[in-house]
């Protein structure tokens, strides 16, 4: 990328327009391996850390690793600080590289989710206290699920329930069975006792009739509903069947979010499960193989009751899309800071800052759009990530920076310069000339 000078009048700044390709590349690819660190900081914490440093450790060590490419870029071809930086400033930058990208960026993130996670004045609803478990137990489900996985996964989830949940379990062919109605989860006999009545009665067998699931124990949930208990429903099928406008109707009016999980469903069954969880306010969930239907449903639970920044959202946009998208931009922001301060440079700092801002703008748009009833997730959260970190390195390219080097070389061509300070910019020819060290 070639550097340009904005032209600047009689006594104001010079600036330039500079790009490094290098650098450029290797954000990008920073922001892919900082993705797939993520996903397994997000797949370790779930249910071990609060999501406050959950997120805080997944933007931390994001910013880390972009950093890090950045700084390798611009050692190896030092496009924007010049070689001069490079001999004398270079290991500075390197100091200054984990407490202003994984240190700033892991209190800026842990700070977000804490804002983001506040009900005040969000929330339309509580979270759910009452969960009404639908299994699919049609004939498919023999061949889709043979180990009872989705026996195992309502198993799961009741563990993770408090004492003062209640939880309802359906089996669903052509008919609705209803293995064990609303109950207060008040010691693990309980729990127990739900799980082994639906390992006894589950026989895959028969048709899907998703719809008169639904009817089924939307009827239960109206006659067993506690005013001012939340309720959902969770959903798992591999099948498709037609399902009555009414039905759903039914679920908009109470209030009740039904969350789906698809596993190995064909492409029809895919469209009706994400339709059922959009106009409900639920979430759809692709489970892919049996054995992932126990991480579905946990993940369900969480995000009902711990939001995260970077997952999908159980309640509708409104205030919390403009939220994620704002806070989002803030941590672009605070991206293009931590860069600045690793090279030093106060100049460079305000066009990286400018730029991370369009970045963070960019990736929360991208998240809160894309999330939103999002077949997979990781894919949306990957394009957001890369589109942070390689905005961010066209930052100087897009927001001119004030270029004090070249400043000195006008002055000193129209004697008022003075010489070049020593300690600073060198005495040496102009392409020695870099920033060098203005950040302070």
């Amino acid at each position: 990328m070639n550097s340009t000078i904005v032209p600047a009048k009689r006594g104001m700044p010079v600036k330039r327009r500079n790009g490094s390709a290098l650098m450029t590349v290797m954000s990008a690819a920073g922001g892919a391996a900082g993705f797939a660190l993520g996903e397994l900081v997000l797949q370790y914490a779930d249910g071990r850390w609060h999501p406050i440093l959950t997120i805080g450790v997944y933007f931390g060590q994001l910013a880390l690793i972009v950093g890090l490419c950045c700084l390798l870029a611009e050692t190896i071809s030092p496009k924007l600080n010049g070689r001069h930086w490079r001999q004398r400033y270079a290991r500075d930058s390197w100091k200054l590289l984990v407490p202003a990208t994984l240190l700033m960026l892991l209190a800026a993130g842990a700070l977000a989710q804490a804002v983001y996670g506040l009900e005040i004045g969000i929330r339309t609803s509580s979270p759910p206290k009452d969960y009404v478990l639908l299994i699919d137990q049609s004939e498919s489900m023999a061949s889709t699920d043979p180990e009872k996985r989705s026996v195992q996964a309502v198993r799961t989830l009741l563990d993770k329930l408090e004492p003062d949940h209640r939880a309802a379990v359906f089996a669903f062919n052509e008919d609705a069975s209803m293995i064990y109605p609303l109950t207060e989860l008040q010691n693990a006999g309980i729990r127990e006792r739900i799980g082994a009545a639906l390992e006894e009665a589950y026989r895959p067998i028969g048709k899907t009739d998703i719809g008169g699931a639904l009817s089924a124990a939307m009827e239960h949930i109206r006659e067993q509903r506690i005013a001012g208990r939340g309720v959902a429903v969770i959903l798992v099928s591999d099948g498709y069947s037609e399902t009555d406008a009414q039905v759903l109707a039914s679920y908009v009016q109470e209030g009740v979010a039904v969350h789906t999980v698809g596993i190995e469903s064909e492409e029809q069954g895919v469209r009706l499960l994400q339709r059922l969880a959009a106009e409900t306010g639920g979430t759809y969930q692709d489970a892919g193989r049996a054995e992932r239907i126990a991480e579905a449903f946990v993940r369900i639970y969480a995000d009902e009751h711990h939001r995260l920044l970077v997952a999908p959202r159980a309640d509708g946009g409104g205030l919390h899309g403009a939220l994620r998208t704002g806070l989002v931009l803030l941590i672009g922001l605070l991206f293009g800071l931590a860069l600045g301060i690793v090279f030093d440079n106060r100049y460079l700092a305000a066009s990286f800052m400018a730029g991370g801002a369009v970045a963070g703008l960019l990736a929360g748009l991208l998240l809160e759009l894309g999330l939103a009833g999002a077949a997979h997730p990781k894919l949306w959260r990957l394009a957001a990530d890369v589109t942070l970190a390689l905005v961010l390195s066209l930052s100087t390219l897009i927001f001119p920076y004030r270029d004090a080097a070249a400043e000195l070389v006008r002055l000193r061509g129209r004697g008022e310069g003075g010489g070049l300070p020593r300690g600073r910019f060198g005495t040496r020819g102009r392409s020695d000339i870099g920033p060098g060290r203005q950040f302070r």
